[in-house]
């Protein structure tokens, strides 16, 4: 299937099963497999636009959540992007993560995963609360397997981000989605 064929929520997913794990670098595009692919990420990351996602079907949760916020807002969806990060005033050694919610026909609350290769799917919960609260769980499950202490634990804040500017860098990115609101969820 063709990106501009997509007409529901699961046929993109299955479209996205397609993107590999990577980044748009700013001398290269890198691949999860590749030499270097963590010491170069936050000097060479640039966020990728929708359009050359499709085309390179590389990327990371960051720039897969803008892909997914391109097609659900061009199909009238009522969304929200998320991003999570432990945030410690110390060299921070866990992953964060950015992910689209968004609300369907049935005004249920749906969480549109496919970077999180543990949770990729659509998780459906009746209201926005009990679905943010749901992948929190699963989030910090999985910072767990980095032997995260709950003092750290307690450190997680949510944020819900606008579009940020395009091809961004690493740095750029952070600084927007963290000066943006804290997430209160309806």
């Amino acid at each position: 299937m063709k990106y501009e064929d997509i007409t529901t929520p699961q046929e993109l997913l299955e479209w996205m099963y397609n993107i590999t794990y990577g980044y748009q670098g700013k001398t290269k595009l890198y691949k999860y497999d590749d030499e270097n692919f963590d010491e170069d990420w936050f000097d060479e990351y640039i966020l990728e636009e929708p359009t050359s996602l499709i085309k390179t079907k590389v990327g990371n949760c960051w720039d897969q959540t803008e892909l997914e916020r391109y097609w659900f807002t061009s199909h009238n969806y009522k969304v929200k992007t998320i991003y999570e990060m432990v945030n410690l005033p110390y060299e921070n050694p866990y992953p964060t993560h950015s992910f689209l919610i968004y609300q369907d026909e049935n005004n249920n609350w749906n969480w549109f995963e496919n970077s999180d290769f543990n949770n990729r799917g659509i998780h459906t919960k009746q209201t926005e609360k009990e679905l943010i609260e749901y992948q929190l769980t699963k989030y910090k499950k999985f910072l767990q397997t980095f032997n995260i202490s709950s003092t750290e634990l307690e450190k997680i804040v949510i944020k819900e981000f606008e579009k940020p500017k395009a091809n961004c860098s690493a740095e750029e990115y952070i600084n927007h989605v963290l000066n943006s609101k804290d997430y209160k969820g309806e």
